[in-house]
């Protein structure tokens, strides 16, 4: 049996809030052990209730005290500072980032280049397309995380050309291309690109709603699927 990867979650708690934590610990869930799960912000001025939550999901509250205006970004540095600490002296994996400021690109790529995995998080409304791009996942998050689209819903053509564009570039001599091959192609393209959150299980179930593309199964070995593109 694979050991999971241990995953360090890092929260920039007043970027992002606290209504949509639960759910995105639903979303990360299969990514691997939460080892580490720090927020940071000044706690003196948060109501009681979010700090509640954070108990209930078992998440650090880091206090970093706001003396003047100038002290805005302190919780950002302080992040980043437990990021690269973590980097060297801790085995961590894959770094949750949960935030929606570009000013994270820098940490971002540092621990991309040190070898590991970055995910990060935020509202979709105010998230930098800068710090979308720089991650190997982004995940947006929502209040009411729960909410699932109807399968019945028509995707977005956005997605369909997304999904088309990268079939393109993957698909071998015949034009084809394995599932699993397509959807890390797609997520290279676009981070925050997650099928779930269109109200789909998996990823097959996905590509069942795109009519530009022809499914087929392996003749043999495990199941993964073949994708092509229909005439």
């Amino acid at each position: 049996m694979n050991q999971q990867p241990n995953v360090a979650v890092l929260i920039d708690y007043e970027n992002v809030g606290a209504s949509s934590l639960e759910g995105l610990f639903d979303s990360i869930a299969n990514i691997g052990r939460a080892i580490i799960k720090k927020a940071y912000a000044d706690w003196s001025a948060v109501p009681k209730e979010p700090v509640v939550l954070l108990q209930k999901l078992g998440i650090e509250a880091i206090q970093n005290f706001h003396a003047s205006n100038s002290a805005k970004n302190s919780s950002d540095i302080r992040l980043a500072i437990d990021a690269v600490e973590l980097l060297y002296k801790s085995d961590v994996d894959v770094f949750v980032i949960v935030s929606a400021d570009s000013d994270f690109v820098p940490l971002v790529n540092q621990l991309r280049a040190a070898g590991k995995t970055v995910i990060c998080a935020g509202r979709q409304d105010v998230v930098s397309p800068s710090l979308v791009r720089s991650c190997d996942r982004y995940i947006f998050i929502k209040e009411n995380s729960n909410k699932q689209i109807s399968k019945t819903q028509k995707i977005d053509k956005n997605n369909e050309e997304l999904l088309l564009r990268a079939l393109r570039v993957s698909a071998d001599e015949e034009g084809k291309v394995f599932g699993s091959k397509l959807h890390q192609n797609v997520l290279q393209i676009d981070p925050s690109f997650d099928f779930q959150s269109l109200g789909f299980r998996t990823f097959t179930g996905f590509l069942k709603t795109i009519p530009q593309i022809k499914l087929s199964k392996k003749t043999r070995g495990p199941g993964d699927i073949i994708v092509e593109e229909t005439p």
